[in-house]
């Protein structure tokens, strides 16, 4: 079996032996491509199983084919102890297909292909979906949205996310240390979109999917640009540039209707010592994110000046010096335990000896409302009217 080849890759334990590149064009007509998403990560075993599987080993270049059901565990701790692996990045290691379509790892079934690639510290692997995308588009509205949900809303969803992915895909914006030696085009998480697995997709969610099929949203003259959604804004949009400073057109700063209102998760209320925020002020300066000439040092009196959720920048005193401070690099230095949203006032409680952080909504507040989008559906809304109330700079073309 080669094992020369291979035996220090992966180590395969089972009761029995069992176990691309896509870059989208803007032009009607053009085929579906297919997306390669990072689902796992960083793990130290993985287990595929699945019936008839191919099996193909991309070191050496190995192929089988199982007939029945077959199941394959890898070791990935083996691969921090090679030197092989050391000298490189990310390295396409194996993949499986099925011909039933479907592929087991651990406890979810994927559609398509799954790949096995030793992950960036080489100490572990990350596992890659590869899939055509209209299935990861049905997948993913369980988990960005509820499959329950109308289907207007699910429907601006689709095209929302849709747009994200094709944007990801063709400027190969995934990893700022691997650019383009990623396997993967984006990964399911918060940070990039929730995807979900075969058992998620529902005939709302394939409903929807179907009838948004290839929609994306694009500038006039028919760029795609990164199209973002969040939770609940509360009563308060953000653009791209307020939250990131990178500029996107487009978009509609707070546009008229708090339509989530009522929906999901109310007000929340923290708490922020002194201490905490001090040291908040000072990683600012070594950062290099707020303009100070005087070192942030010691213990000083912080005095926030009058404040409220409709400012975007927290303006305060450490001593005798004037700070502004931008909201969003609160989350983006304490998280979103403390800080779930973007849209919240703060002000020093003497009682409490501690600041008081009250805010509304969840998640950066950049782009598309998912609870504005459910609540526009149940008024009656089509998802044309949803996208164009937070997107008033796009319009919707058929990328394929």
């Amino acid at each position: 079996m080669h094992r020369i080849c291979f035996t220090f890759i992966f180590l395969l334990v089972s009761l029995s032996d069992s176990f691309g590149e896509i870059t989208p064009i803007l032009v009607t007509g053009t085929p579906e491509p297919k997306i390669r998403v990072r689902v796992n990560k960083s793990l130290k075993n993985v287990i595929i199983s699945g019936t008839d599987l191919n099996r193909t080993f991309h070191i050496g270049n190995q192929t089988k084919s199982f007939s029945g059901r077959k199941k394959i565990k890898f070791n990935c701790n083996l691969f921090g102890k090679s030197q092989r692996f050391k000298a490189k990045g990310p390295t396409l290691l194996a993949s499986l297909n099925s011909m039933t379509g479907l592929v087991t790892v651990g406890d979810k079934k994927y559609m398509g292909t799954v790949d096995i690639v030793s992950s960036e510290t080489n100490d572990s692997c990350d596992v890659i979906q590869e899939t055509r995308l209209e299935d990861y588009i049905s997948g993913l509205l369980a988990k960005e949205m509820n499959s329950a949900w109308p289907i207007e809303a699910l429907k601006a969803q689709a095209v929302a996310a849709r747009s994200y992915a094709l944007h990801k895909m063709e400027t190969d914006h995934v990893s700022r240390t691997l650019g383009r030696d990623a396997h993967y085009d984006l990964e399911s998480s918060e940070k990039h979109q929730v995807s979900g697995s075969f058992f998620d997709i529902t005939r709302n969610t394939d409903l929807a999917t179907s009838e948004t099929m290839g929609e994306v949203l694009v500038t006039p003259n028919g760029k795609l640009t990164p199209i973002f959604f969040h939770a609940k804004c509360g009563g308060k949009i953000l653009r791209p540039d307020q939250v990131w400073s990178n500029a996107v057109t487009g978009y509609n700063a707070n546009p008229k209707g708090n339509y989530c209102h009522g929906h999901g998760q109310k007000d929340w209320v923290k708490g922020l010592s002194y201490d905490r925020f001090a040291s908040f002020l000072k990683w600012l300066q070594r950062k290099k994110l707020i303009h100070v000439k005087s070192k942030i040092s010691g213990k000083k009196r912080i005095k926030i000046l009058k404040d409220n959720r409709d400012r975007n920048s927290l303006r305060l005193y450490w001593g005798d010096i004037h700070i502004v401070v931008k909201k969003p690099l609160f989350r983006r230095y304490f998280g979103r335990i403390l800080f779930p949203s973007n849209n919240f006032s703060m002000n020093w409680n003497t009682q409490k000896s501690k600041f008081i952080i009250s805010g509304s909504g969840l998640g950066h507040g950049v782009g598309m409302c998912q609870l504005g989008a459910l609540d526009m559906a149940k008024k009656g809304w089509g998802y044309r009217k949803i996208l164009s109330h937070y997107f008033p700079g796009h319009k919707i073309e058929k990328a394929y």
